[in-house]
């Protein structure tokens, strides 16, 4: 892998789980891709992620990808589009369709009470499984699904037409479907460091990674900071990575 700069690159905003951002304080997970600088997708809003952009972005990507509808994920998204929209902007937001169909049934349902469409609020746009979908003229994201118990799916991103980024979300260990995102010479997983059937857990992660060598994976998902992987490389709240094309 050679050490060329993609212009890509990705600022973590939160690692954690379910609890962390109501119980800790601490932002749930989420990071935002950049192109050159500029925050082009922000990936999930859970509780705490506005305060995360605000202190790390300076305000909220125009584009928002949510993997799935459990609240560290879009806990937050009714109230920002909402605010946003209050202010005379529209955000742009991505889902799987049957992730789609949850968020506008249940966390969106508030919306409701202004007497607007959601269509006055945001661009939705429906992203279906397995299909490219432009995100950039350059950078392009094609949704996989997760083993999670609710319907929740990771992305790999390429750039160019050649993979560079494989985002888990949240999953339980499938070898399967993490060799979708190893297609990718970067990933970021979710795990910690008791496993279920929705998380995946260190050792195992750790054990698939080894067979790996020649990527670069980062862990996120674990929870506060004195939860994180001490066997593997977690990234926390404010770290910014540039991206490797893996172009030689």
């Amino acid at each position: 892998m050679s050490s060329k700069d993609a212009g890509l690159s990705f600022l973590c905003l939160g690692t954690g789980r379910g609890a962390t951002a109501v119980y800790d304080g601490e932002p749930s997970s989420a990071i935002s891709l950049r192109m050159n600088g500029h925050d082009v997708l922000l990936v999930d809003i859970g509780f705490g992620v506005v305060q995360a952009c605000k202190r790390w972005l300076g305000a909220i990507p125009d584009t928002i990808l949510v993997t799935h509808n459990h609240s560290d994920h879009a806990g937050e998204l009714p109230v920002v589009l909402a605010a946003e929209a209050a202010a005379g902007r529209r955000l742009r937001v991505v889902a799987e369709p049957a992730v789609g169909v949850r968020l506008k049934a249940h966390r969106l349902h508030e919306l409701e009470s202004t007497g607007e469409p959601l269509a006055a609020f945001c661009d939705w746009v429906d992203t279906p499984a397995g299909q490219a979908w432009p995100l950039t003229p350059r950078l392009s994201l094609c949704l996989l699904r997760a083993r999670h118990s609710e319907p929740c799916f990771g992305f790999v991103a390429s750039l160019d037409g050649e993979p560079i980024l494989g985002y888990g979300g949240d999953s339980a260990v499938d070898t399967d479907y993490y060799d979708r995102l190893f297609a990718a010479p970067n990933v970021i997983l979710d795990a910690r460091a008791t496993g279920n059937d929705e998380h995946a857990d260190f050792d195992t992660v750790a054990a698939y990674i080894a067979g790996r060598p020649t990527h670069r994976v980062w862990i996120t998902g674990y929870g506060r900071a004195d939860q994180a992987p001490a066997s593997m490389t977690p990234i926390y709240p404010g770290d910014a990575v540039a991206l490797d094309s893996g172009a030689e």
